[in-house]
């Protein structure tokens, strides 16, 4: 299958509604643009009226830079208008990076501004979306053969829409009265979470590609106890079996030295157990190492480290990292 396939079932699952007004920002080169102008055609048989905007590597080394480098002003004016739209897919074909030509004076001055662009395009919407299209460089950077990646990806892309938005609906419902989780792996270990006064979230198609999934952000500073993570990818190493403690609300120690290290390295925010997810697609079949697909994998669950302010929690920091595990038991009070 390629990645063309899926896109017809993909613009049906997105949650836009004839009428809508949606920005698509496309971070492609020419060549891609076939992928940008289907996605485009099939929203708007559903009536969607959508707004292609290109950020290319082109784009970046001869039109941004310039405006870095003469700071007219207009850089302003063009992040303000981004940020008019309250519909947004960001379509990546490869993650953003540094021109060739940048000097060391102006990368911070670039980093600023792509700070700025996607605050734009994220902040105070009705629909952020993000979809990570399954190519060879997007393939090296989640540490992926591009063959298993793109199986992957399309078949998640596959799921049947109106039955996932129905599961992940149900499951919503069965949950919104619980106050506390206890999350019980291997033989002895017990992580508990409060997640009162908290709302559960849905992504049924309405933010990370592919989607599949119920999150919630638990109360940052009461959790408490261990949590068994059969495998934990991080910096091209596997690290098996991993066992994290937690302490009001954030990760005390690993039993692994390695990831101790890094995450001693790390702001005291960055450590806060910010989120808690439940997995609903059963179009992902088996565990491939790589948590924005896994995640979503039916009978999976999911912790995060980090940032949570955007669904529903009081963590503002640039940093979210996921943790996906398979259990015997959770228990919902």
């Amino acid at each position: 299958m390629e990645f063309l396939d899926p896109i017809p079932n993909v613009c049906e699952g997105l949650p836009f509604e004839e009428g809508d007004f949606v920005l698509l920002n496309f971070w492609g080169d020419n060549e891609d643009l076939k992928i940008l102008d289907i996605i485009s055609e099939h929203l708007s048989k559903k009536g969607v009226l959508p707004f292609k905007h290109q950020c290319s590597n082109w784009f970046f080394e001869k039109v941004v830079l310039n405006l870095i480098q003469n700071d007219p002003g207009l850089t302003k004016e063009y992040i303000k208008y981004l940020s008019t739209f309250k519909n947004v897919v960001d379509i990546f074909m490869y993650p953003p990076s540094l021109p060739n030509r940048i000097t060391e004076d102006e990368i911070p001055k670039l980093k600023n501004y792509l700070g700025k662009l996607f605050n734009a395009l994220s902040d105070d919407k009705k629909y952020y979306i993000q979809l990570n299209v399954p190519t060879e460089v997007n393939a090296t950077k989640a540490g992926l053969d591009y063959h298993t990646y793109l199986s992957d990806m399309c078949q998640a892309l596959s799921v049947d829409f109106p039955r996932l938005k129905k599961a992940c609906q149900d499951k919503v419902e069965s949950l919104k009265d619980k106050t506390h989780i206890e999350i019980i792996t291997g033989d002895r270990y017990s992580l508990k979470l409060d997640v009162s006064n908290r709302k559960w979230y849905v992504d049924d198609g309405c933010g990370d590609f592919p989607p599949g999934e119920v999150y919630i952000a638990p109360v940052e500073t009461n959790s408490h106890g261990d949590l068994l993570v059969p495998t934990v990818n991080f910096k091209g190493e596997t690290y098996k079996d991993v066992v994290m403690t937690f302490e009001n609300g954030k990760l005390l120690k690993t039993s692994s030295k390695e990831l101790n290290d890094f995450f001693s390295s790390l702001p005291e925010n960055f450590k806060v157990l910010c989120e808690f997810g439940i997995g609903l697609n059963p179009q992902v079949k088996e565990l491939i190492g790589y948590s924005p697909i896994d995640e979503k994998s039916l009978g999976s669950y999911h912790i995060a480290l980090g940032m949570n302010h955007f669904f529903g929690g009081e963590n503002k920091c640039p940093f979210h990292m996921d943790f996906v595990f398979t259990c015997d038991e959770v228990i919902y009070n």
